[in-house]
């Protein structure tokens, strides 16, 4: 689809119970209509467009027409395009309306209540929405005509804002005791090697995994693993906070429907029998018999077990602060940590990677970009997961639980803390752009000055050259841009036409001046050039981060950014290593040779 705008749904608006009269009194032109589609016109008289729709008619066959009522009957190969304020009043209705919807079908969710659930419709409030949003609003009040419609989506906003957090609330009340559940799983892991475990994979293995429950649609022989099955039901109801007995007697009934009336396949399994086969009619029948007389008790004597082992955490420590990456916790892999979703997070959330769907994605996984964020956890859960971190911990996957010191309870003091934490995550932060330095630092000026003497620097208009030839040099690793005054950025912004799909290495100084900052080299796409601004998108995928133009060294090309690393994640920043400025060799522009031959028949 090519339209610019996003649909608003109906559903959204009818839940909202908004008026919205400016929204419906927006009107554009299109041609066509009658039985068909409706079309954007050309802006003149030609019958085709570059880039337009075949179909559509030039401006002088138009008619007006209300968008709101027609938008569902514009051809989908139509860009639809509104002035400014009209267009953010349009985009902020859409934006609380799908909310709306969402929020219903939140709460018309009858699933089971699981930390993993609360994770996910936590992560549908992305970073930056709110303040979006309130763009969006501020563009739109500069019409006074549309105001009063803006004043109406504000108030529906927050009421969606507070109602889906009574949502979040009620989700969470209704989930697992997290300690409790802490408890379980720790209980099921120390289980995992025992003699228990043995007898129920033997009893697996004497039914070959055959299940003796009836075949649901679609299903040709149900299966069964007899120690998954017993330590899921008996995480399940120990973690909820049912009694032993009342758990014990579940695992069975669960067992029972998977495991009654099996038949045995493999004899060899079984243990001595306790009955004499002279009392059945078989040797089949026999054993049997013995299975149904041994699977009884292999679970008991698991669940026992499990119950010996279980021992839920109760003592609360002072919350610490906890730095997370590959957030938010909404992968099926992330369900035994997926309760830290419930935890407050202090100061924003910073790119990290990106998450793709394959062979290995579970339901419910989706793609999208992650992100580092630091929450204040319990203390005696931050304690336990750095314990099992690190007896699992290799040396070519970094950490991704990160502890640092107690919450406080100060806010500034915990904020300061925490965009401490994050700058080691990610080394630019949303803050930065808000405290851009009226001067150059000076070493940021020697790097400058190093970078030009020690690699050769694009200029406008090289020997030449077209801008989009200097832009495939650049971004093939040739040469760089260095920061220089208001004509370079002039510069920039006539290459970001053809570098804005190519993934650059930006190197600059990130945090303040001095020791609290440090070097590093940022990749990502070019999203927009301003006075004294670069707008970059890390790695090609996550919001825009600004970046004050002070701050920068200089603009290079990544031609093998995300081949370099055919196993792991590209890396979306690495520590910039600063060009010693005594070293710096001198490396003119590359000189080009012209051989001269003489002419045909020319023997002088």
């Amino acid at each position: 689809m090519n339209r610019s705008l996003p649909s608003i749904s109906s559903q959204g608006l009818d839940i909202l119970g908004v008026d919205l009269p400016a929204l419906g009194a927006i009107r554009v032109a299109l041609t066509g209509g009658g039985s068909g589609k409706y079309h954007v016109p050309h802006s003149d008289l030609r019958r085709y467009s570059y880039g337009g729709c075949q179909h559509a008619r030039p401006a002088a066959d138009a008619a007006t027409y209300p968008l709101f009522d027609v938008f569902g009957e514009i051809c989908k190969k139509c860009s639809v395009s509104l002035p400014d304020a009209p267009d953010a009043l349009w985009r902020a209705a859409a934006f609380t309306a799908g909310r709306a919807v969402a929020l219903q079908r939140a709460r018309a969710d009858r699933a089971a209540r699981t930390w993993l659930g609360y994770a996910r419709y936590a992560a549908q409030q992305q970073p930056g929405d709110e303040e979006q949003f309130a763009a969006w609003l501020k563009v739109a009040r500069t019409d006074r005509k549309l105001a009063k419609d803006a004043r109406t989506l504000a108030d529906a906003r927050k009421e969606l804002v507070s109602g889906f957090a009574e949502f979040l609330t009620g989700y969470a009340d209704d989930c697992p005791e997290v300690d409790a559940y802490n408890g379980a799983r720790d209980a099921v892991r120390r289980t995992a090697g025992s003699p228990e475990r043995n007898v129920l994979d033997e009893v697996t293995a004497a039914v070959a995994g055959k299940s003796a429950r009836r075949p649901r649609q679609y299903e040709s022989q149900p299966e069964v693993e007899a120690w998954q099955l017993v330590c899921g039901v008996w995480l399940a109801a120990r973690s909820r906070g049912l009694a032993a007995a009342r758990t014990a007697q579940l695992v069975q009934d669960a067992v029972s429907r998977e495991l009654g009336g099996a038949r045995v396949v493999d004899v060899t399994r079984l243990p001595a029998p306790r009955t004499r086969g002279e009392e059945y009619d078989s040797p089949s029948s026999w054993a049997d018999a013995e299975l149904a007389m041994w699977w009884p008790r292999a679970v008991a004597e698991a669940c026992a077990r499990m119950e010996a082992e279980f021992e839920a955490e109760s003592v609360h420590t002072a919350p610490r602060l906890l730095l997370v990456h590959d957030w938010p916790l909404t992968n099926a892999r992330d369900a035994p940590v997926a309760y830290l979703a419930a935890s407050p997070v202090i100061g924003p959330l910073v790119p990290f990677g990106y998450r793709r769907r394959d062979y290995f994605s579970e339901a419910g996984d989706a793609a999208g970009p992650s992100y580092s964020a630091v929450i204040a956890a319990p203390g005696h859960i931050v304690a336990k997961l750095e314990k099992e971190q690190a007896a699992v911990q290799d040396r070519h996957n970094p950490p991704r639980f990160v502890a640092a010191g107690a919450v406080t309870g100060r806010r500034r003091t915990d904020q300061a803390a925490a965009l401490k934490l994050l700058r080691t995550a990610f080394p630019v932060l949303p803050a930065d752009a808000d405290s851009i330095p009226d001067t150059v630092p000076v070493a940021v000026e020697e790097q400058r000055r190093a970078r030009a003497s020690s690699s050769y620097r694009h200029e406008p208009g090289d020997d030449g050259e077209r801008a989009s030839r200097i832009a495939s040099s650049l971004s093939n690793g040739y040469g760089c841009w260095i920061p220089g005054g208001s004509e370079q950025t002039a510069f920039l912004k006539e290459l970001g036409t053809w570098l804005s799909w190519q993934v650059l290495r930006l190197d600059m100084w990130c945090g303040p001046e001095g020791t609290g900052g440090t070097w590093a080299s940022l990749y990502g796409t070019l999203d927009e050039v301003g006075e004294g601004m670069l707008v970059l998108k890390p790695g090609g995928r996550h919001r825009p981060v600004r970046i004050p133009l002070n701050l920068v060294v200089a603009l290079a090309g990544a031609p093998r950014w995300d081949q370099d690393h055919p196993y792991r994640e590209a890396p979306l920043w690495k520590p910039y290593e600063p060009v010693a400025t005594s070293d710096a060799s001198s490396i003119k522009a590359p000189q080009r040779h012209m051989r001269v031959l003489p002419l045909p028949g020319n023997e002088g």
